[in-house]
């Protein structure tokens, strides 16, 4: 090929090059423009003409973060909680696939994860929850904080859902990381508590009693971590009623008495503690 040929293949080569880049430069002003719509009409609650704009955005530049992120709101402007109408899950699901969105582009938006888990609930989608939370706490497993948080997070969801069983093991795997923080031993003290009092009759005898003993043992640790810790003694007080309770179900006076005895002294130990608290405020 001669040298004025190879010269004039090269401009063209240029120019065509030059063309492209001029046309996603135009497509990107046009995207960011079409987002500026759509706020403006999010701004003056007619969300569904928002979505059109959002949704425009994201097609002329598909990595434009922020139409995800403003068209899950606008999904949630017209979503009514707990709504099993077709167009409320319509709207969950369009909040969560865009909030999902987001977050692959800002996987550690503290916002976009808590506004994904309320919808997510909000929608009694508690199964899909536990499932994007999990995978999370794959990519997390190295950070000992983000997963203890994860793992809080997914026991919660469970719990929502009525999953007592599953709550537990999540919140004792929070524990485990957490060994030396109070809360994540309380936690599981009340949610001992809670299961005894509020369910006795849909678990038997045997199981009662093992999580009476084991909320008493996580609340006792946790009292041993924190001084003065009122709120974990009141639970104290209130699992040594349910040790009574037990005992007088299966007609042993003498361990009634002596629980009962032992949740009045935790009772005026928690009333104790609560004012050295408020002493020291």
């Amino acid at each position: 090929m001669r040298r004025r040929d190879r010269a004039a293949l090269l401009a063209l080569a240029g120019l065509l090059l030059s063309g492209t880049g001029c046309q996603s430069t135009v497509r990107f002003l046009k995207a960011n423009y079409a987002v500026k719509q759509g706020n403006d009409l999010y701004k003056a609650q007619d969300y569904p003409k928002a979505i059109e704009w959002y949704r425009y955005a994201s097609y002329l530049n598909p990595d434009l973060d922020l139409a995800y992120y403003h068209a899950a709101f606008a999904y949630m402007g017209q979503y009514k909680p707990g709504s099993k109408h077709p167009k409320d899950i319509r709207y969950s699901e369009g909040a969560i696939n865009n909030l999902k969105r987001y977050l692959t582009y800002h996987p550690d938006s503290q916002d976009a994860s808590n506004y994904l888990l309320t919808v997510y609930l909000e929608a009694e989608k508690f199964d899909e929850a536990a499932a994007y939370f999990q995978e999370q706490l794959k990519r997390r497993s190295n950070d000992p904080a983000a997963a203890a948080q994860l793992m809080q997070i997914i026991g919660m969801i469970y719990a929502k859902k009525g999953d007592f069983e599953q709550s537990l093991e999540w919140y004792k795997k929070r524990a485990e990381i957490r060994k030396d923080d109070p809360e994540a031993l309380y936690t599981i003290g009340v949610l001992c508590w809670d299961k005894v009092y509020h369910a006795p009759l849909t678990i038997d005898l045997s199981r009662r009693q093992e999580l009476i003993e084991m909320g008493l043992d996580y609340l006792k640790r946790a009292m041993d971590l924190r001084e003065n810790y009122s709120a974990a003694a009141f639970y104290v007080n209130l699992l040594y009623r349910e040790k009574a309770k037990v005992a007088q179900q299966t007609g042993n006076t003498e361990e009634y008495g002596k629980w009962m005895q032992e949740a009045d002294k935790m009772q005026k130990v928690g009333l104790d503690m609560r004012k050295k608290e408020m002493a020291a405020k």
